[in-house]
């Protein structure tokens, strides 16, 4: 018979209550972990054995109600999220687009903090899209900016599922559509061609600049020689006169004999009027501090946002399985193929070589097992007679 005191671990004592459950979920969902909510249920009941449940019954839980809430997909329950959180706060945005299937392809989000954050720190946009991280492969497109404590604030967030010029501008259009039309002074991007085209299509009248932290990772990447990189670094600094500067190219294309067009250098000295230091020293100026003060001004005669359904409330869990996830009508996206040649296959363990003997070098045993061995280690008296 189990004593008293460990009884309450037995299958047949052990349950999660539904108050229990409903505490779990509303941890998890503000971001702490399943073994610290674990702990401070210890702490609340007073011990392991007046909680009424083990760790393992703890992470059974959060799995089956994590499968549960995705039974209906990943793509219906990601927009009904995206409903729900649009009813609970009417400011809330959020656009997205499928293909001729139902397959979910782009998609757009933002809050009214991010909506605020652009209002007052939006003239200058940083978007990337670089990471692939997720099971479809698809493209994460953050627009992040620097408020005025030189930190890091989103404006919004999309997903695309191919990087072309028609994804891209259709992700510029539903971010202008989210920020009421408001379009930034300065864009920096990371060089994409797509991307570039986009931005002239959608921001025609904003300054487009690539990125200094990728260009140094291209030029350790793409030239070898010291004092090559040291020559492409002085047109990246270098503020010198725009006359200067092309004559200076002239001079480098020539010396380099750089004649191939899809070379990575002869690319760079296209695109040289949106990354070399000459053709925009002269844009710095005290303007764009003169218009974010003026925004911070008028930041506080802005008019609150409307209370919706939610009387105002912007905190507090959103539950997708609200909602009807069968109603809505889209399907999860498509796996992506990534780009360039496919991953090499790491070899297992069992495709190594058989091993060889050291003594004899046949295959099937080694030196212990050799009978060469044998015949070497045997007495005088051993030896048969001839």
């Amino acid at each position: 018979m189990t004593e008293p005191d460990l009884a309450c671990f037995l299958r047949s004592h052990r349950r999660i209550s539904d108050d229990q459950k409903a505490e779990i979920v509303q941890l998890q969902i503000s971001g702490i972990r399943k073994h610290q909510i674990m702990d401070i249920m210890v702490r609340r009941y007073g011990g392991y054995d007046k909680v009424g449940f083990t760790s393992r019954d703890l992470y059974n839980f959060c799995h089956r109600n994590k499968a549960e809430t995705l039974s209906g997909g990943d793509a219906r329950t990601i927009i009904s999220y995206m409903i729900e959180s649009k009813r609970r706060d009417p400011d809330f945005f959020f656009q997205y687009k499928t293909d001729g299937r139902g397959h979910l392809t782009r998609l757009l989000w933002c809050d009214f903090q991010c909506q605020m954050d652009y209002r007052a720190f939006g003239d200058v946009v940083v978007f990337d899209g670089t990471y692939k991280t997720n099971r479809y492969n698809l493209t994460l497109v953050p627009f992040v900016g620097v408020n005025h404590h030189k930190s890091t604030v989103l404006f919004a967030c999309g997903i695309l599922s191919h990087e072309d010029t028609e994804s891209y501008v259709w992700l510029l259009r539903s971010f202008c559509d989210a920020m009421i039309q408001k379009h930034p002074v300065s864009v920096i991007t990371d060089g994409d061609r797509a991307m570039q085209k986009a931005i002239s299509i959608v921001w025609p009248n904003s300054s487009h600049r690539l990125c200094v932290w990728h260009i140094e990772v291209c030029i350790a990447r793409n030239l070898h020689t010291q004092d090559l990189k040291d020559k492409v670094r002085g047109f990246l600094y270098d503020r010198c006169s725009i006359e200067k500067t092309e004559r200076k190219w002239i001079a480098f294309l020539a010396k380099e004999k750089v004649t191939d067009k899809d070379s990575w250098l002869y690319q760079m000295y296209e695109m040289r009027e949106i990354w070399c230091a000459a053709y925009h020293a002269a844009s710095q100026s005290l303007e764009a501090y003169g218009r974010l003060k003026r925004v911070l001004h008028e930041e506080a005669a802005m008019i609150p946002p409307n209370g919706g359904e939610n009387g105002g409330k912007r905190f507090g869990p959103v539950l997708p399985q609200a909602l009807d996830v069968d109603s809505i009508d889209v399907f999860d996206p498509i796996h992506v193929p990534g780009r360039g040649a496919p991953k090499k296959k790491l070899k297992s363990v069992s495709d190594k070589s058989k091993k060889k003997c050291t003594l004899c070098k046949g295959e099937g045993h080694n030196r212990r097992t050799c009978s060469k061995r044998e015949e070497e280690t045997m007495l005088p008296e051993d030896v048969p007679d001839i």
